[in-house]
């Protein structure tokens, strides 16, 4: 029995290696390449065709998307890197994006930058990105956002006097850092006035150009160029403040604009702007 059974384990073996050998034998049985191709009919070669665009688009988009994941685009690239890019155009991303991708000090050396470039094809693109940047930052509460809007309006000194931050924050907020007003056609430079209360304290600015302070009812001369008023504070509490500003570019160019502001940990922030004539 142990024979008999030992037997068929052989001849079944024999089996299994006779099948295997006459099947790659059968390759070598196939049709010449020449007789394949004869044989083929119109719906043979559309199957091919299709099977062959099927490979060239598989490897196709398997190539692009490693080169995807491999070269990182704006959205993954790093704060540094997107800084830069930013700088070259700040159209790029929106001012929320900028500010959520960046962060606050980051978003304060882009608007440092950008107030700094003059030309006018940056001045398009920037001016509608700068005031929409200081909206969104004005608008949150906390400490970093505040203390890098202080810095960037150069008042974030504590131990200046209240109006003189507050006058140095609405220039800034208006004409940018350099505090700077193109002269008229003739080339005459800007003048700032500014109408104060006899008991405020009078300092540096920093506008590039003449500035006059004057008394509430005090009479001013005629102006020679383009023209900056910026009238009395209003001091609503002592953390709110509002203050009205007048830009002529010409006798015929301006617009007027009322600024309220609040203090925030110890600094002043414009919280809405609003328009009160335009010419």
């Amino acid at each position: 029995m142990v024979q008999s059974g030992q037997k068929g384990k052989i001849d079944s073996m024999a089996q299994w290696t006779e099948a295997i050998r006459t099947f790659f034998e059968g390759f070598g049985a196939l049709p010449p390449a020449e007789r394949i191709l004869a044989s083929m009919d119109p719906v043979a070669w559309l199957l091919v065709t299709l099977l062959g665009g099927a490979v060239v688009v598989g490897v196709f988009f398997s190539l692009t998307t490693r080169r995807t994941f491999l070269s990182p685009d704006e959205i993954e690239a790093t704060p540094q890197m997107l800084l830069a890019r930013l700088k070259q155009d700040p159209t790029r991303l929106a001012p929320i994006a900028i500010i959520s991708r960046l962060g606050a000090d980051a978003t304060l050396e882009l608007l440092e930058y950008g107030d700094q470039l003059r030309t006018h094809e940056w001045r398009y693109k920037w001016n509608s990105v700068r005031e929409e940047l200081l909206a969104l930052l004005s608008q949150q509460n906390a400490f970093g956002p505040t203390y890098a809007l202080a810095r960037y309006y150069r008042s974030a000194d504590k131990q200046e006097p209240d109006t003189l931050r507050i006058r140095r924050t609405v220039l800034i907020h208006k004409l940018g850092q350099p505090r700077y007003l193109e002269p008229d056609a003739n080339g005459n430079p800007a003048e700032l006035r500014i109408r104060a209360h006899p008991a405020e304290v009078q300092g540096e600015l920093g506008f590039e150009g003449e500035c006059i302070w004057l008394l509430a009812d005090e009479p001013a001369p005629p102006a020679q160029g383009p023209l900056i008023e910026m009238e009395m504070i209003d001091f609503r509490t002592l953390q709110d403040a509002e203050v009205r500003i007048n830009i002529r570019r010409s006798p015929t160019v301006g617009g007027g604009f009322r600024l309220t502001l609040q203090k925030r940990h110890g600094m002043w922030v414009i919280v809405d702007e609003q328009i009160e004539w335009v010419s």
